[in-house]
């Protein structure tokens, strides 16, 4: 049977939310959105699989954190500039800055948002009834 796409059910993974922002896409506009390469649509888009499409998703924030953004601070020490006691306090003063940064979490926010909204990889393909992008 081949899919209606004038239809607006969510067949493409997900289910209906309750949110005035919510919308379903028809196979023509995924196809018009992917051909056109409107970035605020291809966002928009973007945006609405991670909301309702769960393998979607899960790539996303798979690949957000697959860095594991270590960090190392590695002190420099100049002859003659500083004593013993100034390095070891500006190192551990170093060291607080950077766990104040919580960069695994920051770094991993930041790149799952670069993901949703600027990047796009994909293949709208039809099956029976479902299609999957």
């Amino acid at each position: 049977m081949p899919i209606d796409s004038r239809e607006r059910i969510s067949r493409w993974g997900g289910h209906r939310a309750n949110s005035v922002s919510y919308r379903d896409f028809t196979v023509e506009e995924i196809e018009e959105i992917i051909r056109s390469g409107e970035i605020s649509a291809i966002r928009e888009l973007s945006r609405y699989y991670y909301r309702t499409n769960g393998r979607y998703r899960n790539v996303i924030n798979f690949l957000s954190n697959l860095f594991l953004y270590d960090t190392l601070v590695t002190p420099i020490y100049e002859i003659g500039k500083g004593s013993k006691t100034q390095i070891i306090k500006a190192f551990y003063n170093a060291c607080g800055f950077v766990e104040a940064l919580n960069v695994k979490t920051t770094l991993a926010r930041i790149t799952r948002e670069w993901l949703k909204s600027g990047v796009y990889f994909g293949i709208l393909q039809e099956h029976a009834n479902k299609v999957t992008i």
